[in-house]
Parts: C-alpha cells; structure tokens; sequence
C-alpha cells in the first residue's frame, strides 16, 4: 500500500473542501472532515515497517497465487494480527477485530488482487469468517484490553497497568514495544503478549476514545453505595453490554429510579442507534461489546453530541461514582 500517496490524495481533497467553504454547505463540510479525520487516523494505524503489511502478504516463490484463488484453514494469532493455516497466509489486526476472528476459528482468504513493488510481488487478500471454533481455543496469546497509557515523572516514561496471571503488572512501555504507533499519555490501548514473556509484547491497538470517557479499574474515584445513588433518578441511561453481572448493574440502576435501556443484542445496527436516542448516558461495557460495536456506539455518540462512559470496571460502587461525574458534568442537571 502506497500509503504515502493515498494521505496526500486526502490532504488535496481536504484543501478543495476549504477552498469551497461556504455558509450554506458548513454542516455538510464538518461531516466530511470527520469521514476524512477518521480515516486518515485508520491510515496512520497501519504499520508499514514489518514484513508482512497488515493489508498485504509476500506469496512463496514456489507457489504462485492468482486472482480468485482461495485459502481456507485455522486461524492461528500472532502478537499483532495472525495467519491462516498451512500456508500462513497474514491477517490483519484491524480484519480480526471487524470480524471477531479469534484463534481456531475457520477462516477463507481469496486473493483479490496483486501488487508489484520495489521489485516484490505482494498479495491483497478478502477474507471471510467461516466458522467460530467451538470451545476454548489454547493459545499463548494474552491481550490487556483498553488500557490507559500513563506517564511516571519519577521515572521518565510511559506504561500501562493490566491484569496478569499472577496479579496486577505495570508494562514499561519501550520505543520497540510501540511499533510504529504513535503512542502518548492519556491514549488507550490494547497490549498483546505471550504468556510466559508479559514484559515484551506489543502494542497492538490504539484506540479512538477520549480517556476521560474510560473507566478502568485502576481510576481512583471513591465508590459510592446504591443508596447514595439517588443522583440517577429519572435519569435516561442506554446500557450497552449483555451478561449476568452486567444484568445485576442495570438492575441497580432501575432499583435507584434511573429510566434504563439495556441493549444486549447489538446485531442489528438501527436497535444500536435507536436506542441511544434521547440518552443523558450512553454505557458500554467494553468487555462485553465487540470492537467494531464500540466503534458504531461511538459514532453514535458523537452524531448525537451524547455524554458517554465506556466501562472496563466490574464495581458497581466505582461505576456509580463515574456516572454521577458524567451527570454533573453533562446537560442532565441543567435542563
């Protein structure tokens, strides 16, 4: 991918935009800034410093792939993305979390078409998910989801704090850990390592979310207990997130007079974005929403100019405390 060239194409687009900036169409631009914003953040994002690309595999010699040819096999992860059986065709991180691909799951790559680079013959592939791997797949990959990029002024340098196996642990976050990410303090990530080595992984993802709209497990606000909840009355809440425990939260929000929407079926778009109508809040529980919703439930949000708080935290004193915070903070006491 000539990714260089593609980001210019968008930069002289962006300029013409401008150029044609009148009152009449100022509502119509912001939208199209935005669509451009978006993707050049998704641009940016790819790492074109290893071999393989994330769009693109390097086919052996000894086999030659053409236009339709299909591969079909396991999917088995890598620290960053993954490859499909046998012949280890790569599939990119972004493709993964699109589809919800994890590892053992059936997977068809078909060669959509060839480039030719730099004297290289490089293959794009689509790819299909064609069957979820039933069980618990056994894979050495463990991934520290949505965590919070910190900064120790003790001592100079950025890290996250994540669960391990044996406990809480602090990734130092190493200029080789980043990859060709552009990684500061407030970002949220997602880290990968192998099991046996947590200290040098890989920073695989960074995430479009504003970090005070993240509550993780490790935010220091003081829990509240559901009798002092009654802030929440009245209150309009779309709850995002299915599951027994999440189930428990809603119902302590309903107990507490808050007027509670729970979405736990997120298949079908327009139930996603109907039910955010008219929000005071929007919740998401981040561990229960796959990472192509999370996107849709934040576009949703932003359209809607809607307070939002995507919830990585199983306390329901510590959410209370959050939801309060955003309440506050938003139009709810002021209307």
């Amino acid at each position: 991918m000539n990714k260089k060239y593609i980001v210019n194409e968008i930069k002289k687009d962006m300029k013409a935009c401008i150029d044609a900036l009148e009152a009449e169409n100022l509502y119509e631009s912001r939208n199209r800034w935005e669509k451009y914003f978006e993707l050049l953040e998704l641009l940016y994002e790819i790492d074109e410093s290893f071999a393989p690309s994330p769009w693109e595999t390097e086919e052996p010699r000894k086999e030659e792939s053409e236009e339709g040819d299909s591969y079909q096999g396991s999917v088995h992860l890598r620290l960053g993305g993954g490859v499909v059986g046998e012949r280890k065709v790569f599939i990119p991180e972004k493709i993964l979390r699109l589809q919800n691909i994890g590892e053992g799951d059936e997977v068809c790559a078909t060669v959509a078409r060839k480039l030719f680079s730099n004297g290289r013959t490089k293959t794009i592939y689509n790819y299909e998910l064609v069957r979820k791997f039933d069980g618990d797949a056994d894979t050495e990959r463990r991934v520290i989801r949505y965590a919070q990029v910190q900064y120790d002024y003790g001592y100079p340098g950025l890290y996250i704090l994540g669960e391990g196996e044996d406990g809480e642990m602090r990734i130092d976050l190493e200029h080789d850990l980043l990859g060709n990410l552009n990684v500061s303090e407030g970002d949220i990530v997602d880290y990968a390592y192998w099991k046996k080595d947590p200290l040098n992984g890989k920073v695989i993802w960074k995430h479009n979310l504003d970090s005070d709209n993240v509550l993780t497990e490790f935010d220091n606000n003081e829990p509240l207990d559901q009798e002092d909840a009654g802030f929440i009355r009245n209150a309009q809440i779309t709850v995002f997130g299915g599951g027994e425990e999440i189930s428990r939260h809603v119902k302590a929000m309903l107990d507490a007079g808050g007027d509670v929407i729970h979405v736990e079926d997120l298949t079908q778009p327009r139930s996603v974005e109907r039910n955010m109508d008219g929000a005071d809040l929007v919740l998401v529980y981040l561990d229960a929403v796959r990472p192509s919703d999370v996107a849709r439930i934040r576009d949703g949000v932003k359209k809607r100019d809607l307070e939002v708080l995507f919830v990585k935290d199983k306390d329901l004193g510590s959410i209370f405390s959050a939801i309060r915070d955003k309440l506050e903070n938003g139009s709810y006491y002021y209307r």
